[in-house]
Order: C-alpha cells, then sequence, then structure tokens
C-alpha cells in the first residue's frame, strides 16, 4: 500500500500560516483539522494524550513550555479509516525555552510490542487500532508524554505542492517503476531522471514514496529532504493574503490535529519560527535488521531505545563562542578515494553539450558509475547535466548494503549569458549516516 511521510514541515506550514491570517481566517483554517469524520479520530487519540508513560527511558529535567507532538502520514484509499497504515512515523520536539526543535524519524518496519496483537511492525499498530493505538504503543516504546498530534494525509500533498507551484529538488539517481500487475512490479509509477529539477506534485508524491529497492533509512532520507524544502517554500517572502490563505486550507484540510486554539497556533508558530535553523536536530531511530519467517524488520533493544532518546532529547543546541576568534572546526575524517580511470570524465564528455564540466576523477571506495548514470537536460532554459555514482546504498536488502554508504550526485547548471559553471554535490544520507541527519545541496547558478 503506497503510503507518504509527513513531517515537521508540515506542522511548521500550518501553524506559521495559520498565523499570518486574520483571527477569523485562521479559525476557519483550524475548524478543518476536525472537521467531518476528523472528529471522530481526534476524540479518540485526546484519550491517549498528555499521559505519563508506563516506563521512561530516560529522565529530562523538567521543562514546562515543551512540547512533544507525534506527526504521522496515512493512505486511507482503500477503506476509509479502517485498515489504513501509517508510513515512518515521527516525533517533534519542540522547546522553546532552549530555541530548539528535535526530530525523531521512527521507522515504520520496528519490530513492536503492540497491545493485544503480539509484536508487530509499529505501523500495523495504526491498522490494528487507528491514531489511538499507534498513539500508546508509540508512547510506551519511546517513554515520552505525547502533548499533540498530526496526521496528514497523502492525498492532499500533490494539492499542497500544487499551490506551491513544484518544488526544485536534487533528484540523487534515476528513479522508475512501471507497475504491470507483477510482483516485482507491484509499487506505485515513478519516472524521475536525475538531477536538479522543478518536480510536480505527483512526482514529489514518487519521489517521497519510493520504495521499490529502498530500505527504511534512505527512504526517510529521502523524505526528510522534501519536507524540509516543502516547509522552506512554503513559508518563503510570499505573503500574498490569498496566497497564504490557499495555503493553509489546502494544508488543513488534508491534516487531522487536536490543536483547536488560536493560542496553541500562535505558540508554536512563536516557538518554531525563533528556532535557528542549527537547532533543528534529526535522528534516527538506532535499530539493527531482524529476518523472521522470511520477513523484513527492525529491531531496538532497550539500550538502543535509551541511545536514541537521549541523543533526540538532551544533545546541547549549538551555541556561538565567547570571543569573536572563531575555533577551526575539527577536521572531519577523509574518505579513501580510489582513481576512476577517467570514467566521469568521460561519461560527462559525451552529455556536456559545450558546457564547461569540473568532471570527477576519482570516486569512494566501493562506488562506481552504473550504466546511463549521465544525461543533459534544461533547466529554466539554462543547459544543465548530471552525472551520479552509487555505493549501492538503495539496495532493499538489510543485510545487503554495508552501513554508511551514500549516493553521490553532481549538477552542473550554465547559464548562456554569463557562459560560467558551477557544480555542487547532493548527498543523500544512507543506513548509518542517516542517523545522524540527511544533507542534500541544490546546484547555484554562476
Amino acid at each position: 500500500m503506497a503510503k507518504l511521510k509527513i513531517g515537521l514541515g508540515c506542522v511548521v506550514a500550518v501553524v506559521l500560516a495559520a498565523g499570518g491570517l486574520t483571527y477569523w481566517q485562521a479559525s476557519s483554517v483550524l475548524d478543518q483539522l476536525r472537521a467531518g469524520p476528523k472528529a471522530a479520530v481526534v476524540k479518540a487519540v485526546q484519550s491517549e494524550l498528555h499521559r505519563a508513560p508506563r516506563r521512561v527511558l530516560v529522565r529530562l529535567p523538567p521543562e514546562p513550555s515543551a512540547q512533544t507532538i507525534l506527526l504521522v502520514g496515512s493512505d486511507h484509499r482503500s477503506t476509509g479509516l479502517v485498515g489504513a497504515r501509517s508510513d515512518t512515523i515521527m516525533l517533534a520536539r519542540v522547546e522553546p525555552s532552549r530555541h530548539r526543535v528535535a526530530l525523531l524519524s521512527i521507522p515504520r518496519d520496528l519490530y513492536v510490542a503492540i497491545p493485544g496483537h503480539g509484536h508487530d511492525r509499529i505501523n500495523m499498530a495504526f491498522e490494528y487500532g487507528g491514531e489511538r493505538l499507534l498513539t500508546r504503543v508509540i508512547r510506551e516504546t519511546f517513554g515520552v508524554r505525547i502533548d499533540h498530534f498530526f496526521e496528514v494525509d497523502f492525498r492532499g500533498f500533490k494539492d499542497i505542492v500544487g499551490d506551491l507551484g513544484g518544488v526544485w529538488l536534487p533528484v540523487d539517481q534515476r528513479y522508475f517503476n512501471k507497475n504491470v500487475g507483477t510482483l516485482s512490479s507491484n509499487y506505485a509509477n515513478i519516472d524521475l531522471q536525475p538531477g536538479y529539477q522543478r518536480l510536480n506534485g505527483d512526482q514529489a508524491l514518487a519521489f517521497a514514496r519510493y520504495r521499490h529497492g529502498d530500505n527504511d533509512f534512505v527512504r526517510a532520507a529521502r523524505q526528510q529532504l522534501l519536507l524540509r524544502i516543502v516547509a522552506r517554500d512554503a513559508l518563503g517572502n510570499d505573503w500574498n493574503p490569498l496566497h497564504v490563505r490557499r495555503l493553509a486550507l489546502s494544508l488543513a484540510k488534508a491534516t487531522t490535529s487536536d490543536i483547536s486554539s488560536f493560542g496553541e497556533v500562535l505558540s508554536l508558530a512563536r516557538a518554531i519560527g525563533q528556532t535557528p535553523t542549527r537547532n533543528i536536530i534529526r535522528q534516527t531511530v538506532n535499530a539493527t535488521p531482524l529476518l523472521l519467517d522470511g520477513a523484513d524488520y527492525l529491531q531496538a533493544s532497550r539500550t538502543q531505545l535509551a541511545s536514541t532518546v537521549r541523543h533526540w532529547l538532551i544533545q546541547p543546541r549549538s551555541r556561538k563562542p565567547r570571543h569573536k576568534q572563531l575555533r577551526k572546526p575539527a577536521a572531519l575524517p577523509s574518505a579513501h578515494l580510489s582513481p576512476d580511470g577517467g570514467r566521469g570524465r568521460e561519461l560527462l564528455a559525451g552529455v556536456s553539450n559545450g558546457i564547461r564540466t569540473c568532471a570527477p576523477d576519482a570516486l569512494p571506495s566501493g562506488f562506481w558509475w552504473p550504466e546511463g548514470n549521465a544525461r543533459s537536460y534544461v533547466i529554466a532554459d539554462h543547459p544543465a547535466i548530471a552525472l551520479y555514482a552509487t555505493g549501492g546504498s538503495a539496495t532493499r536488502s538489510f543485510g545487503c548494503t554495508p552501513p554508511g554508504r551514500t549516493l553521490r550526485s553532481w549538477t552542473t547548471l550554465q547559464q548562456r549569458s554569463a557562459a560560467t559553471a558551477a557544480a555542487t554535490r547532493s548527498t543523500l544520507q544512507a543506513a548509518k549516516s542517516i542517523r545522524s541527519h540527511g544533507r542534500s545541496e541544490a546546484p547555484a547558478s554562476g
């Protein structure tokens, strides 16, 4: 079943977009969060909110202003609210006094105890008992009180991206699948070429949901990248009242939440808006592969869960140096590079189309240039080329890929007038690397 993970980006967009409206406009937006059948969902979940877990993994210093928000992306296409599943879930910790927001991505294949259903993937809690049971399972698994929840149906995501006029993304590799009804092709259709490009709603949704040949960690990084860009674009400088209201309504119609008061919206908007980028922490559950009866899961011991929660909640915020003299940052460990025998330059030469290029001539150990990995195309009327190398990080089998591998891609854009080029690297962190953060950068034009 196709699903979409929605994270803090939608929370930010909802609360800040609503905060930019007049009181009555914001009230109409908030009403959408529990309109129609959503009301029953909100009522059910509210009984699980603001409750202390039976066991606490990490003792936290009291911080009255802090809030923990459960973020869920769901798919209700098949049978309404019954039998739907959530995608990989996210917890967001908003700490106004520390000017800090911490995100915890929870893999949907995490093997956990589900009351009344034994042990299963954590996203099955959503199918068994809806949002209420999922909230309870997450609270007890991670030992944290949950204050609010946001659920976004993937069907509304296309409208959100459409209202933004599409989103620019550095697509790191070739994404292709055509569902012809066979077991091996039983995934959503997708056809994306590598390179920096504008994606429409359908394409962005396919990019976020892609799972044919991926594992949870790779998918989580890709989805976080998309959500950060959507949030950035939604919160841009274009505060046209009509545009803001349309965007806020699209977000609210696709969202279910217990948030009901304008004061709560303003409080969240203020806390998130005043958080510098350096204080936005991203964490993924420290888990290991588990194979049961031929099915792939992820498992995390109590020690692993406690370590995850500790890094998520207690990691100190960034601080500015006391003195004007900036400290020299510690050197990052350098990857061992091996010459590629001129293959990268050869590939670029075949698609350069007159663009002056800066061709890579070495790759990290274990990386290679796949077939059909270079192409030339046009970005906003300017010629561009794209090239990517792989270390095999997107393989779906958990046991086939060493942790820490990444996919690396390059996009070069040349402006016709200046005849200059600028190249950037977009890196999609996978496996172990994703547990700290996923990073991707858009190319700058020269």
